[in-house]
């Protein structure tokens, strides 16, 4: 029997040639969130957060929501995460609205490499799979099986037979 359930949704979006638009949104029984992130493509930066609570289980949940100031400026880099846990998190903020930041900034991430590495969104009209493989693996060596140095057996390729 279910108990409860939780829904993160993130999409981006190109504003112009420097800059992605990321909006996420948390759901769940208790909670309605939306986040919105503008990424300065060049440098990696968070260029403006904005975040807004339709429902909350307490009415001083909505408070925290202009604490997102504070991550203007930063770069999108190793250690973003644990720098937004010590800006926004625990006693100082909502665990919630950090789950929500989380997921968006490992997504952001993921299309920030995927730029750097050359994809776009035309990428298998151009390029054949294995020329794609060669190209990720110079920045996603070993991230995961598709793009591993060495690949052996995929633990879950018997569960198509």
């Amino acid at each position: 029997m279910d108990i409860f359930q939780r829904s993160i949704h993130l999409n981006a979006k190109k504003t112009d040639d420097d800059h992605l638009q990321v909006a996420g949104s948390l759901l769940d029984l208790e909670h309605s969130f939306h986040l919105e992130l503008t990424v300065r493509v060049s440098t990696h930066t968070i260029v403006a957060a904005t975040a807004s609570m339709s429902k909350a289980p307490l009415t001083l949940c909505y408070s925290v929501l202009g604490s997102l100031d504070q991550l203007k400026g930063l770069s999108i880099e190793r250690g973003i995460i644990k720098e937004i846990r010590s800006r926004l998190g625990g006693p100082k903020g909502c665990t919630h609205l950090i789950e929500l930041l989380n997921d968006a900034l490992r997504f952001t991430s993921m299309l920030l490499i995927g730029e750097a590495a050359g994809y776009g969104s035309r990428l298998g009209e151009d390029l054949s799979e294995e020329e794609i493989i060669a190209q990720g693996k110079k920045r996603l060596r070993n991230t995961c099986f598709v793009f591993a140095e060495e690949q052996g057996e995929c633990p879950g390729s018997n569960l198509h037979n």
